[in-house]
């Protein structure tokens, strides 16, 4: 309670001072996009509760909830829970952890495990199979706490809360340092809802995002008022499209990228960079008068128009793993999937060079992904090193050599690579590979640590692992906890805990407890 109420005076305070942005700095406790941010890093950098040395003992199950119904069958869409710290509401300040299910929307509180509010979204479900609703929150306001103002600079004023009347999805709130806190969510007739987070009210009408029905969710990216998202033919008229939604402009126009017989390979939205966004692209027919390149990394501007591409040169595909933006040594960069299991390393400013064809780096084959697999990959710093994380949903091929192997791994693992320079080249040099993990959900990077969901299957649980993340090293297992599999999950960090959903919608919180 000191530590909320302290942030809350301080809050108001840093409004006062004028020194609240929404830079790219992280709140602590946020993480409002599934892989934490646009860029999809994986990486919470405002962890520093949990620790290697405090571990033992100390980190373990904390709660779970069962979060509605049990659907039919497992979702063929990937989900990972939200989080939203430091609201007020009527019971308080609350830390919130969000999680969309197939028909409905639930707050948690993150601390206690106690169910908020859920909110019903009653649209038909998807024909294209089972699918959870897909969701994004706001970017967090950071304050900038040695922000001060020109002597004689007066105060800004705060704007006043936006009247209901006058609110429309994407419009800013208003109301200074507590404004309204908004999500957003996607549901399967194509409109895009935006729910205020404490409560879970409507915050304005929903609007139409896609012309008919999603399909197979293809995750929310938000870059400042560009909403973007992919869908996948396979029913109903569902179109293999990339689109892009302009919430800053009243008529909400809807830009797409149709890729015709190409499926993008997106599960969590597109990558975001600077204002670009990156899908990658499955197999089908190319058109180059039509800009569709198939099995490639494709960079769009906001109305969705082909910016750059990379193809890898001679055949095989790519596979569904989403791509992770990063700068090192000042130039922005991306790994990405290569063709058949490997990874590339591509310049964000030239995907491919002049022939579209030519990556930065490019590793061996590391795995071949089982069908209908999502993986990601992470990126994190650690002082001068950087690294990238890869979950691999199967055995490594024999090509892929790691300096450092932490047991067998034939069902799957998460693979690290040190990004360096070599003879005035970058490279992705093979670091470590993780203990066998059972469809190892995407990874994510906490305080020097990996957090590693293995997300089992029908005859296996699921486990919660951490790892180190410089060497692999197991440093936790949650054992026998977890009572079931979970399918499709990600991994979401902050505060000292970690959360993730099961297949049965039980909601898990592993973490350091708070004292009550």
């Amino acid at each position: 309670m000191k530590r909320w109420l302290g942030l809350s005076i301080g809050f108001s305070f840093a409004a006062a001072l004028g020194c609240v942005t929404s830079a790219g700095a992280q709140a602590l406790g946020n993480w409002s996009s599934p892989r934490n941010d646009m860029a999809h890093s994986g990486w919470q950098k405002s962890e520093n509760i949990m620790t290697k040395e405090n571990l033992s003992g100390k980190f373990k199950l904390l709660w779970k909830i069962k979060l509605g119904t049990t659907p039919g069958k497992d979702s063929m869409s990937y989900s990972e829970p939200l989080l939203v710290p430091r609201l007020i509401n009527a019971r308080g300040f609350k830390d919130f952890a969000l999680w969309a299910g197939p028909e409905d929307l639930f707050a948690v509180d993150s601390e206690l495990g106690t169910l908020l509010w859920t909110k019903h979204f009653d649209v038909k479900p998807s024909p294209c199979g089972a699918t959870n609703l897909t969701a994004v929150a706001e970017a967090p306001v950071v304050i900038n706490f040695r922000a001060r103002r020109a002597p004689g600079t007066p105060p800004p004023v705060p704007r006043p809360p936006t009247k209901a009347s006058e609110r429309h999805i994407g419009v800013s709130p208003g109301g200074g340092g507590f404004g309204i806190k908004g999500i957003y969510v996607l549901t399967g007739d194509g409109y895009l809802h935006e729910q205020v987070v404490a409560t879970g009210a409507d915050f304005a009408p929903a609007v139409k995002f896609l012309p008919g029905p999603t399909g197979v969710s293809g995750g929310l990216s938000l870059d400042g008022k560009t909403m973007y998202t992919a869908s996948r033919a396979g029913c109903a008229g569902v179109e293999n499209a990339v689109w892009a939604l302009n919430m800053g402009a009243t008529d909400y126009p809807v830009a797409s990228y149709k890729t015709g017989s190409v499926a993008p390979l997106i599960a969590m939205g597109p990558t975001v960079s600077d204002g670009v966004a990156y899908a990658v692209t499955g197999a089908g027919k190319a058109d180059a008068a039509g800009e569709v390149h198939a099995n490639s990394i494709v960079a769009l501007d906001a109305t969705a128009k082909v910016k750059d591409w990379y193809t890898p040169a001679g055949a095989g595909s790519l596979e569904n793993v989403t791509p992770v933006a990063f700068t090192y040594n000042q130039k922005k960069v991306l790994v990405a999937p290569g063709k058949d299991g490997s990874y590339v390393l591509l310049d964000a400013a030239s995907l491919g060079g002049a022939d579209h064809q030519t990556a930065l780096a490019c590793t061996p084959p590391v795995s071949k992904a089982k069908a209908g697999s999502i993986a990601a990959l992470a990126s994190w710093q650690d002082g001068e090193a950087t690294w990238v994380l890869a979950s691999v949903p199967g055995p490594l091929k024999d090509a892929a050599k790691f300096a450092n192997s932490n047991r067998a791994a034939p069902h799957g693992s998460i693979v690290a690579f040190k990004v360096e320079e070599s003879a005035g080249k970058t490279t992705l040099v093979p670091a470590w590979v993780s203990r066998d993990l059972v469809n190892p959900a995407p990874p994510v990077v906490a305080n020097g640590m990996v957090i590693a969901l293995s997300q089992g299957d029908a005859s296996t649980h699921a486990t919660l692992y951490v790892l180190d993340a410089t060497s692999g090293k197991e440093l936790y297992s949650s054992g026998d906890a977890v009572s079931t599999y979970a399918h499709g999950a990600g991994v979401a960090v902050g505060d000292g805990h970690a959360f993730f959903v099961t297949h049965d919608n039980t909601m898990y919180s592993f973490g350091i407890g708070m004292e009550h």
